[in-house]
């Protein structure tokens, strides 16, 4: 089992109708329980699994920095309520503490999908990143610790050439490094639904552990698949490419449904 942090989302409806994230919190998590032993349908014997993050971690040294490079996924518009996001981050797996970046997609009822980028300390809510982002668009970003408990996080979106850039004061316990497709979830409602966001590709992931840059299968990652609350498989990362440092992350045709009652964690 791998994540101890949950985005937790609050949704509001703009002018138009359609939904979006407003804010998140993150009520304290109790220790994750050992592994589970339980095999799980559809999901290899070496994976770990999670209600909420698919992808990989890295445990077991110190991490400064850690980057990747996707390509926004087409979340499909097929009227059904849905929310996924993809990030890098450091911290999460063993703490409470997590410094993440990404993109998310939330498709509204109606259909209409939007597309965003955004940034989070925990435990300080989440904030959208004045980068703009769309389907298809190769977006790279990279978390780096440039002098004790200060971070630089940088986005690139490589395919309109635009930037973003910012320098946060964080105090992480630099335990763990993160690769991740995540379903989110709203508070005391429960996980979101995750989207169909079909396939999407991670590719250049790195990180710095014990002072050296590492590919994730260098830095011995582990990966992760998403199960839902029958432990049918939701997201499910691919193997490790011959460079160490790509993998894709895909939606099997699981439903997904709003998790209500009691707050999810893993598993």
């Amino acid at each position: 089992d791998q994540s101890r942090d949950r985005n937790d989302y609050r949704l509001v409806s703009d002018s138009s109708g359609a939904w979006k994230i407003e804010a998140d919190d993150h009520p304290e998590v109790a220790s994750s329980p050992p592994p589970s032993t339980e095999p799980v349908p559809g999901v290899p014997d070496n994976q770990d699994t999670s209600h909420n993050w698919a992808g990989y971690a890295a445990t077991g040294g110190t991490f400064t920095a850690v980057s990747a490079t996707w390509t926004v996924p087409q979340a499909s518009n097929d009227s059904s309520f849905g929310v996924d996001a993809t990030w890098v981050g450091i911290g999460g797996v063993q703490s409470r503490d997590l410094i993440q970046a990404g993109t998310q997609q939330t498709v509204n009822a109606n259909g209409r999908v939007q597309y965003q980028a955004w940034l989070e300390l925990l435990p300080r809510a989440s904030r959208p990143v004045q980068l703009p982002v769309h389907a298809g668009d190769s977006v790279s970003v990279a978390l780096t610790e440039q002098a004790p408990d200060s971070w630089q996080i940088a986005f690139t979106n490589n395919t309109t050439g635009r930037t973003y850039s910012t320098s946060v004061p964080y105090a992480s316990s630099h335990s763990s490094a993160e690769w991740v497709e995540e379903a989110p979830s709203a508070g005391g409602r429960g996980l979101l639904p995750l989207d169909n966001f079909g396939s999407i590709q991670f590719n250049g992931a790195s990180t710095v552990k014990d002072g050296q840059t590492l590919s994730i299968a260098a830095a011995n990652a582990q990966a992760i698949t998403m199960v839902g609350g029958a432990l049918q498989a939701l997201a499910v990362p691919s193997q490790l490419g011959a460079d160490g440092a790509s993998f894709s992350v895909d939606r099997t045709d699981a439903p997904a449904v709003l998790t209500t009652g009691p707050r999810l964690t893993i598993p």
